[in-house]
């Protein structure tokens, strides 16, 4: 099987099983994943942390409550607009409920009226999606190449931003299929277990 093949057949897996989750299950789950993200240390101390805005048909790790917790706190919340072909703008999130409306894909993106869009360097942390993950960080997502891009923009502009992908257990595999571009995250977390994934990582120094 070649990897294209291998990651079509993965895609198609990941996405039957998390449509198998109901409404319940995805919150409970998400609500496990908020209480180990939030008590990490990159996210303590990071002031300006971007989040995914869960797309709740496709039973994405929830980040709505994640989201307004923050903005309850000291922390500024940043969330993704698609800007142009695979690349995304990062812009910042005063009110969940006012300032959201459907946009490219049906995922909520902030209202034109909304949108202050921030420096890439602004970030400190990245909360990144996806629909599957391996041990050593690289991910897999719809095949859009906007997540791909958006990380490697980061890292030339903020080299010590923290990545940390969501999911749910099931979605968690021993190896994904990568090339040389593909840029891993330094950790993700499940309802069960928090994977330190440089340390998975043989080859780094």
């Amino acid at each position: 099987m070649t990897d294209t093949s291998e990651k079509e057949s993965i895609r198609g897996e990941m996405k039957s099983r998390r449509r198998e989750l109901a409404r319940e299950e995805v919150l409970a789950k998400s609500d496990q994943i908020q209480n180990s993200l939030f008590s990490q240390a990159e996210f303590a101390k990071a002031k300006t942390i971007s989040f995914y805005v869960a797309k709740q048909e496709d039973r994405e790790v929830e980040t709505e409550h994640m989201i307004k917790d923050c903005l309850q706190s000291d922390k500024q919340v940043l969330v993704p607009l698609v800007s142009g072909e695979t690349k995304l703008s990062l812009c910042e999130l005063e009110d969940y409920d006012r300032e959201l409306e459907p946009g490219a894909f049906g995922v909520l993106e902030p209202k034109p009226s909304c949108r202050r869009i921030r420096p890439l360097e602004q970030t400190d942390l990245l909360i990144v999606p996806g629909l599957a993950f391996d041990l050593q960080g690289y991910r897999l997502g719809y095949g859009g190449g906007y997540y791909d891009s958006l990380i490697q923009d980061l890292s030339s502009t903020q080299p010590n931003i923290s990545t940390i992908g969501l999911a749910y257990e099931f979605q968690i595999l021993e190896k994904i299929p990568h090339e040389s571009h593909d840029m891993p995250v330094d950790k993700v977390i499940t309802e069960e277990r928090v994977i330190h994934t440089s340390s998975n990582r043989p080859d780094e120094e």
